[in-house]
């Protein structure tokens, strides 16, 4: 009689909550007890200044508040002194560690002294200009703490109390004036409580006086005096955005040469301020077409009509943002207003328009959009001689949708594409021209055989006669 062999034990995988709880997070540090974190930090700290210095700064804000503010100071004039050039790579650690003191100002010295707060952040705005000078902030990120900083010094103004209006508009200026580098953009538009009413009339009258005393444009090339004229006239644009008066922001904009470009900045603020009538009245100024912002104001002006209660006059203008450009959204939207059985007619209209479209790739695109496949299918089948393998970013995702469904299509497609480049001896997209061959390969066994389209051998053989120099190509090739 066989024995029977001892059962192999059963190995368990570990429980998921002993893997969690050596994830680091808030609750797991928590069960190490004070003592070692403690311990952990100082030995962390030893080996990172980053880190010492937030840990002196969180241990100031504990023990010693009214000291905060001036050890932040101290910080940011060492920073301020630094000449060495900061690298790519090491302008996010400083960035992340002004941001830290941009908000230990903001959130704990302004509570327990403003005057300090604003003392602190107006030192952080300062030091701009001397870190921009010795770094390469190509991402951005010291800009936007700066930009950040220069904000919230507008609203740690508008917190001090009995803060002399004149000694706001005395900062503000000094600011603006000393910044080369755009630090200062939102500060204006963060200091309407601090100038209130009083203080923003006597900024106005400043600023229009200003504007006035300043040399009129001589036209093309006078690039100096057009730069100071923009450069007061956007102030009292973001001037008048900070007290939310929308009929001086107009009066800012009338004082400009080219009220054209802000006639959708006109419109919209008025929409926002329920004004709906005047807002159409700006927008009709535009009567040129072809200007580069009529388009981007055709939201504004439905819009306004629809506030008007003039549902006609909107949908016949969705309508024709449709057949201008082939706005999906625009057509979805005006088929929303519409029974389902005036629907259904209009959505094969659309259908029918987008097929006809001269832009064969627009079109193309927008059927894909829709979704109307079998439309796109039709479409790439009847109108290929009109599609142009040099639009890659319309024909590449278009291939891709239709290769599952629509084989002999997308064959089609990726055929424009590596022609395209072939043709064009375009050696830089040879990659992608292979990647497309490679999706013609794939596709081949799907294809069935027709008049008008080569199955894949003869395409292969006609391709490696026309461009058997183009060895770059054949050299991406596994055939």
């Amino acid at each position: 009689m066989a024995t029977a062999s001892p059962a192999k034990p059963i190995r368990r995988k570990p429980a998921a909550s002993a893997k969690a709880g050596t994830t680091v997070t808030k609750e797991n540090l928590k069960a190490l007890g004070v003592d070692r974190l403690a311990d952990l930090l100082v030995e962390l700290s030893e080996q990172d200044a980053v880190l010492t210095r937030k840990l002196r700064m969180a241990l100031t804000a504990v023990h010693a508040k009214d000291r905060l503010g001036k050890e932040i100071d101290k910080r940011l004039r060492t920073v301020q002194r630094s000449r060495g050039f900061l690298p790519w790579d090491g302008v996010r650690p400083l960035a992340t560690e002004l941001d830290t003191l941009r908000r230990t100002i903001l959130d704990d010295v302004a509570k327990t002294d403003v005057g300090q707060a604003i003392s602190s952040m107006r030192l952080l705005v300062d030091i701009a200009p001397s870190v921009y000078e010795r770094s390469d902030d190509s991402s951005g990120y010291l800009s936007e703490v700066f930009r950040e900083a220069a904000s919230d010094l507008g609203n740690l103004w508008g917190r001090q109390e009995d803060r002399d209006p004149a000694v706001t508009i005395r900062d503000l200026l000094t600011l603006l004036d000393a910044d080369d580098y755009g630090t200062c953009d939102r500060l204006l538009a963060s200091s309407g409580e601090a100038l209130g009413t009083t203080g923003a009339t006597m900024l106005r009258d400043t600023l229009i006086h200003r504007f006035q005393e300043l040399p009129v444009s001589r036209g093309k090339g006078d690039y100096r005096a057009d730069i100071e004229r923009m450069q007061t006239l956007g102030h009292l644009k973001n001037l008048a955005d900070a007290i939310g008066d929308v009929d001086a922001y107009i009066e800012a904009v009338r004082l400009s040469d080219r009220q054209t470009a802000y006639i959708g900045d006109v419109a919209r603020r008025l929409l926002d301020k329920n004004r709906p009538q005047e807002a159409l009245e700006w927008l009709n100024r535009e009567t040129d077409e072809p200007s580069r912002f009529y388009r981007e104001n055709d939201d504004l002006r439905i819009e306004a009509c629809e506030t008007l209660d003039d549902r006609d006059t909107a949908q016949s203008l969705r309508w024709k943002v449709f057949h201008d450009r082939l706005s999906l959204p625009h057509c979805q939207a005006y088929l929303r207003y519409l029974s389902d059985y005036d629907a259904i007619d209009v959505e094969e209209q659309a259908l029918n328009y987008i097929c006809n479209f001269p832009n064969r790739g627009a079109a193309l695109s927008t059927l894909l959009e829709w979704p109307a496949l079998d439309a796109a299918a039709r479409l790439v089948r009847e109108h290929k001689t009109e599609l142009d393998g040099r639009d890659y970013e319309t024909l590449r995702p278009a291939a891709d949708r239709l290769s599952e469904a629509y084989p002999i299509e997308a064959t089609i497609l990726y055929r424009l594409l590596v022609e395209a480049v072939l043709d064009k001896a375009l050696s830089r997209y040879y990659p992608y021209a292979a990647k497309d061959l490679a999706s013609c390969r794939l596709l081949a066994p799907m294809l069935a055989p027709t008049e008008d389209l080569e199955n894949h051998e003869a395409f292969m053989i006609r391709l490696k006669t026309q461009h058997k120099r183009k060895l770059g190509f054949w050299s991406l090739i596994g055939e």
